[in-house]
């Protein structure tokens, strides 16, 4: 074992000296021995050749160890984009210790591909002579396509962490889905069915989100994810109704990219705060995944072509 006494850039506050704790103790037989926030220094005992290895994952993280002559590198500082992109670019090539993270990536992209495939079907068989179809459906069930499967991504990636986080993580899981869910779907089903139609299915969608994720820190977390389901659902169902001859699909396209910022940042926080997931922690198959993504896409299209269409939508 060495102790080494090491210059530490980016800590702010004791939440960062709690998830830099957790993140040294996670190698094996390695602690931190001494925190000061005061003078930037930290203390670890660790083993030997185990120091860079923590150095890394930290620096993943935002918190540079810097030896004795060292400055900080640019670019890794707290709210900085190129510490997002590089964990984003780990998990596409699965990267070491990205390996699970990986693996739900692909299942993602398997998920689009089967149901972009059962779609194409469905237009054969079904929808192939209906007046205006694609000009009217194409757009929306696109973006729900991708929407579903990044919205399962996130959901498994966070239900990993779901025994331990704490209540302030679990109310942020909570409102997020709430209200990126409730506003997607409200604004889908507006801009297909009309304000009335997306109200009541974005709001109910978004704090039926709301509900399933944020219950892991009790009532404070089912009451913030509730609220901002409940919010978020009748907006986006109001925005679609608003936009309706204004560039409406340009802007859901913008809408559906911004929520995937948020919920790439929304993983990015649960890795910062507990780190990668371990294969125990993944609690669906790729079947499953696949399956779910395709049955929640078919229900959204039954709504979209079959639902009762109120004011302007789009195809008149």
């Amino acid at each position: 074992m060495i102790v080494s006494d090491l210059t530490l850039h980016g800590m702010h506050c004791e939440s960062c000296a709690r998830i830099i704790e957790r993140t040294v103790s996670r190698h094996a037989g390695a602690r931190v021995t001494s925190v000061d926030m005061a003078n930037n220094r930290l203390i670890i005992e660790s083993r030997r050749g185990h120091l860079e290895e923590i150095r890394d994952e930290l620096r993943g993280k935002g918190y540079q160890l810097l030896l004795p002559g060292e400055r900080a590198a640019e670019g890794f500082e707290a709210g900085s984009f190129r510490r997002g992109i590089d964990v984003l670019k780990k998990v596409i090539f699965n990267a070491r210790g990205f390996e699970v993270e990986h693996t739900l990536f692909r299942y993602a992209l398997g998920a689009i591909a089967l149901v972009l495939v059962v779609q194409a079907v469905l237009f054969g068989v079904l929808f192939k002579n209906t007046p205006g179809y694609l000009n009217t459906y194409w757009s929306v069930m696109l973006l729900t396509t991708v929407s579903v499967v990044a919205f399962l991504f996130a959901y498994y990636h966070s239900n990993a962490f779901r025994k331990s986080s704490s209540c302030m993580t679990g109310m942020m899981t909570g409102m997020t889905f709430g209200m990126a869910g409730g506003f997607l779907i409200g604004a889908f089903v507006g801009a297909t069915n009309g304000m009335f139609l997306g109200s009541i299915i974005g709001m109910g969608a978004g704090m039926s989100l709301g509900y399933v994720t944020g219950r892991s820190c009790g009532v404070m977390g089912v009451m913030e994810g509730m609220m901002g389901g409940l919010m978020a659902g009748t907006m986006g169902a109001m925005l679609s109704a608003m936009l309706i001859y204004d560039r409406l699909v340009p802007f859901l396209f913008i809408l559906v990219g911004t929520e995937g910022v948020i919920l790439v940042a929304f993983s990015y926080m649960l890795y910062k705060e507990f780190g990668n997931m371990t294969k125990q922690d993944l609690r669906v198959s790729g079947m499953e995944f696949a399956v779910l993504a395709l049955a929640l896409n078919l229900a959204l299209t039954v709504v979209y072509v079959f639902g009762p269409k109120t004011g302007y939508v789009l195809g008149g």
